[in-house]
């Protein structure tokens, strides 16, 4: 089985398609039902086979209920791990933005992140069995005016897969980035609203 978090729209939709397109049985992981509906509605009337679990990766508990459901009613643990969802955050200046505004684009972006993996982890260093892939950006790699907080997520998750890739190298389980370039999403969105800002 393959667990796609952010499963319900942009990147993660449509990788989650991809997969369940070549045969794949995919856990589709979202905060939003309609959006969750929609996708799994989509793969089984191209005849995939997919679970849908409305859960919020900022919440280890939840993560790890999604995890142990996937398991369960696929009947074998997870696989293959796509870490697709995220947020844009606050757009603008850094001195504009609050704290509040900084810790849900923490949470989600980089706790999320953290807390999947820490979820399936175990059970693939034990199976000697895993991939997982962290979609990531340029912005983790070069100055993102306007979007500093944003950037700081993606550069602290390229750091910590390069870290967590090293410890589990020799138990065969493999965990790599993959920034997939420009795309539109709804972030495409929330940055043209923007405007000059962004």
């Amino acid at each position: 089985p393959v667990l796609v978090t952010g499963a319900g729209r942009g990147i993660g939709k449509r990788l989650a398609m991809g997969f369940a397109n070549n045969g794949a049985r995919v856990g589709l992981l979202a905060r939003s039902k309609p959006e969750l509906d929609l996708c799994q509605l989509e793969i089984e009337h191209a005849g995939g086979n997919a679970l849908r679990i409305r859960a919020d990766v900022s919440d280890y508990e939840q993560v790890s209920a999604a995890v142990e459901r996937m398991r369960v009613q696929f009947g074998s643990p997870v696989q293959v791990l796509v870490c697709a969802a995220a947020i844009q955050g606050p757009i603008g200046p850094f001195v504009d933005t609050t704290p509040k505004m900084w810790n849900e684009t923490i949470h989600t972006n980089l706790l999320g992140v953290m807390n999947v993996c820490r979820a399936v982890l175990p059970g693939m260093i034990q199976r000697r069995k895993g991939k997982i892939i962290v979609l990531t950006s340029g912005a983790g790699s070069q100055a993102r005016p306007n979007l500093a907080i944003y950037a700081a997520t993606k550069a602290a998750v390229v750091s910590f897969v390069e870290s967590v890739a090293d410890e589990v190298r020799d138990h065969n389980v493999q965990i790599n980035c993959m920034a997939p370039g420009a795309t539109y999403t709804s972030m495409t969105d929330e940055v043209l609203r923007a405007g000059e800002v962004a």
